[in-house]
């Protein structure tokens, strides 16, 4: 299982309703449509991210590469492509392939 992160940066105040708005209406909902990402998880980072910059973050479970590499041809390249045609620079997003190795480090005496 892996962890597909997508972190939001929104400039200002005034962008923050339009983009939570959008988060909930549009953005997660087409995002999992297709079953290929699951556990979706927006929370709202609390470490300082810049002036008048507030911090976001979906994150989902995805099987396998592979599964992520076709929602990213499928969905993810159209729903980036969407997303930037409503917000433009005003929010900057980036994502972070990532893999839990917690059952590594965790438990194993």
């Amino acid at each position: 299982m892996l962890i597909y992160n997508t972190t939001f940066h929104v400039e200002g105040e005034n962008n923050l309703s339009p983009f939570l708005t959008y988060m909930r209406d549009v953005y997660v909902p087409a995002a999992i449509r297709d079953g290929l990402l699951q556990n979706p998880r927006f929370v709202r980072l609390l470490t300082e991210v810049g002036d008048n910059l507030f911090g976001y973050a979906l994150m989902c479970e995805v099987e396998d590469v592979k599964i992520l590499k076709k929602w990213k041809l499928e969905t993810g390249r159209t729903l980036e492509s969407n997303f930037h045609q409503q917000f433009g620079e005003k929010v900057l997003m980036f994502s972070t392939s990532m893999k839990d190795v917690t059952e590594k480090v965790v438990g194993s005496e």
